[in-house]
């Protein structure tokens, strides 16, 4: 897949749309994963040093082979007690590379279906190839909001999954890709990119 990574101001972007030209249409895509490993007798909230690496791995792997991310969404963190760190520690690399900001919806601890539901509505104006790194349990939840309601539950040892959701149109259901992370890690689109420093 190509991306563009040149998107005109908006000014600009306004006067295409009243001079009646239009841009190239584009797919809204939105990339699911789960937050990387964690060693759980270690009793904290951060990745292992596995789940690091991975998400090194990741901020090189994901524009490689899906183009550059335009957004960049975690599941949130407690403040006070860092409590669901992972999900933002996994996508900080990602955000370093690629000069995206990282965005945290305090919802989603008891909505994510609704996060998802939003989330649509908003990126239905502007296609965008967002990235979300989210808590395992609920995922399921926010895939049903974004319009894929058949995503399995993710087992508690499982940190291997990365879902492509592509859509066509507002309205349209998407068309789910499923990959295995350490699979793309083999591929060329990995290999061929320069590793993040």
């Amino acid at each position: 897949m190509v991306c563009l990574g040149f998107r005109p101001p908006l000014l600009i972007g306004l006067l295409l749309a009243i001079t009646g030209l239009a841009y190239p249409s584009r797919a809204l895509e939105v990339i699911l994963i789960r937050h990387g490993h964690k060693d759980v007798a270690r009793r904290d909230f951060n990745l292992s040093p596995r789940g690091f690496k991975r998400s090194l791995e990741l901020a090189t792997m994901i524009p490689g082979c899906f183009g550059a991310p335009s957004r960049l969404i975690s599941y949130p963190l407690n403040p006070l007690t860092n409590k669901n760190a992972r999900s933002y520690q996994t996508l900080v690399p990602l955000a370093a590379a690629s000069g995206v900001n990282i965005e945290m919806n305090q919802d989603a601890i008891e909505h994510s279906e609704a996060v998802g539901q939003q989330l649509r509505i908003q990126l239905a104006a502007l296609p965008e190839r967002v990235v979300i790194a989210w808590e395992h349990r609920r995922l399921p939840d926010l895939a049903r909001g974004l319009g894929w309601s058949a995503m399995a539950p993710i087992a508690n040892d499982d940190f291997d999954q990365l879902f492509v959701l592509r859509f066509e149109g507002a309205s349209s259901l998407p068309l789910v890709q499923h990959y295995s992370q350490s699979e793309l890690l083999q591929q060329p689109c990995f290999k061929s990119r320069p590793t993040t420093p």
